[in-house]
């Protein structure tokens, strides 16, 4: 082997160690992200919850607030107008 054969097999050694140690940060990442994931759901069903179906009860509870929120401002404009009434 010539002396640049041998530093190109030596680049490509390091390169692959680089390469096996970032593959296993990314392994380990990954069963991290994925025991997080678990437990969130373990959580979400222990609230009482599907977490196939979630999308859709947060549809319904955001329609819930905003209702509820009207309802409010609908209250409080009749009050303001019975406030201006009194004073006027």
């Amino acid at each position: 082997m010539s002396s640049v054969e041998v530093k190109k097999f030596m680049d490509l050694c390091d390169t692959l160690k680089q390469l096996e140690t970032k593959k296993i940060r990314l392994e380990e990442q990954f069963k991290n992200k994925k025991e997080m994931l678990t437990e969130l759901v373990r959580e979400i069903k222990a609230e009482g919850y599907d977490p196939n179906t979630l999308k859709d009860v947060i549809a319904e509870k955001e329609a819930e607030l905003q209702n509820e929120v009207e309802a409010f401002e609908k209250a409080l404009q009749t009050a303001s107008t019975e406030l201006a009434k009194a004073e006027g």
